[in-house]
């Protein structure tokens, strides 16, 4: 005799979901940060079947709140984007109000970190808005200092300023926050060549997290001092700095900030004429952007190795990074920045007696620069190619 049975399919497949959710979450508190590729996969698929399916937007909250300072970590933002951007709808649909603050949060800090402030500020400023309504200050607060990086990238100084004041009267009980708040005025003052009180502002946060033990925000903290000394021009602090944040990069498994830190040491290091040194630092970091394929990174990158193997006299390996680095500006469409890394591969075939490559680079260059007239760096950039033009002019006539 056949037995009959009846299977609640729609039932079966949302407790295979469930328990998938419950695995995901344990492994997520149990896992060491970075993450793995394969626990990060397992992850990932568990929390795409929790949103497919409405009903267990509790599961998908977990997830995605979760994982998403690990998300930051591993700089991740094309693969999560788009779980962040459904979380937020659903979260919506849901009236799920404290979720939808969080989310704000850090789609304001993907689209922040890929260079999309207006998007990024909007986020930013529901997440205000919210976090009012709500009378979560700590929250206000830590929105208001990312709203200020936002502010500071579109050079709105004054806006940027008075946020960052705004959160650190609201963080008087929160010392990350408070930290925050004085890296945002530091950074403000190093975009206005304030290098004094940039300095100022950036050790006061050093010290705040310093005091208690904030690792990842000092690895951030050492890195922004890094960069304000080199361009102060105090390298061996320079130096000091950057290899401290470094480590705590490191320390983190924040891989992409590890290597964007290596890429402004290699800068220092050729400053510093050791260019060993700095060939094995951004080869590393190189290493890094390509795996992600971050263009913008791998373009400075690129530019900056050619230096380095310039000062070692390896002119095949410097010609063809600079063509590297070219190659991909235009990729991005940044013909200013594409027509700058060319001033100096054809200065280099100058100097190494390289006159025809030169002058055919030459003739295309001063094309592409027409596309560029009424721009801030046409005006500089026509007048080096004026003055390469007359370099070659002056070597047929010798």
């Amino acid at each position: 005799m056949a037995l009959e049975t009846t299977l609640d399919s729609p039932n079966v497949f949302r407790q295979y979901i469930e328990r998938n959710a419950q695995y995901a979450l344990l492994l997520l508190h149990a896992a060491e940060p970075p993450l793995s590729r394969k626990q990060l996969a397992v992850i990932l698929q568990a929390l795409q079947y929790t949103l497919s399916l409405k009903t267990l937007w509790s599961f998908s909250k977990q997830l995605l709140l979760t994982l998403a300072p690990q998300m930051e970590l591993l700089d991740l933002r094309v693969i999560w984007r788009p779980y962040l951007e459904e979380g937020l709808r659903q979260s919506l649909e849901a009236g799920d109000q404290e979720a939808e603050l969080a989310l704000h949060y850090y789609l304001g800090n993907i689209l922040r970190e890929s260079n999309a402030y207006d998007e990024a500020i909007e986020h930013y400023e529901r997440g205000i808005q919210l976090a009012k309504k709500l009378k979560k200050s700590q929250c206000q607060a830590r929105l208001l200092n990312r709203y200020a990086f936002a502010l500071r990238r579109k050079k709105l100084f004054g806006r940027a300023e008075l946020c960052a004041k705004q959160a650190l009267a609201l963080a008087h009980d929160d010392p990350i926050e408070r930290g925050y708040s004085n890296l945002v005025l530091g950074s403000i003052r190093y975009d206005q060549r304030r290098w004094d009180e940039c300095l100022t502002f950036s050790y006061r946060a050093l010290e705040i997290w310093k005091t208690h033990d904030a690792r990842h925000e000092l690895a951030w903290a050492y890195t922004n001092l890094g960069v304000a000394l080199w361009r102060k021009g105090e390298l061996d602090e320079a130096e000091r700095h950057l290899e401290q944040g470094i480590l705590y990069f490191e320390e983190m498994g924040a891989i992409v900030f590890q290597a964007t830190a290596k890429l402004t040491l290699g800068a220092v290091l050729l400053e510093k004429e050791a260019p060993e040194k700095a060939l094995i630092i951004l080869a590393e970091a190189e290493k890094v952007f390509h795996a992600i394929r971050d263009r913008r990174r791998m373009a400075m990158a690129a530019n900056n190795l050619a230096h380095a193997y310039q000062m070692l006299q390896q002119w095949e390996d410097a010609i063809d990074a600079f063509h590297q680095s070219i190659a991909l500006w235009r990729e991005m469409g940044e013909m200013a920045k594409a027509l700058d890394v060319l001033h100096s591969l054809i200065s280099l075939l100058i100097d190494i007696g390289e006159e025809q490559h030169a002058r055919q680079l030459l003739q295309k260059g001063r094309r592409d620069l027409t596309a560029l007239e009424g721009q801030p760096e046409y005006d500089w950039l026509e007048a080096e190619f004026e003055r390469l033009t007359s370099s070659l002019t002056s070597s047929d006539e010798n």
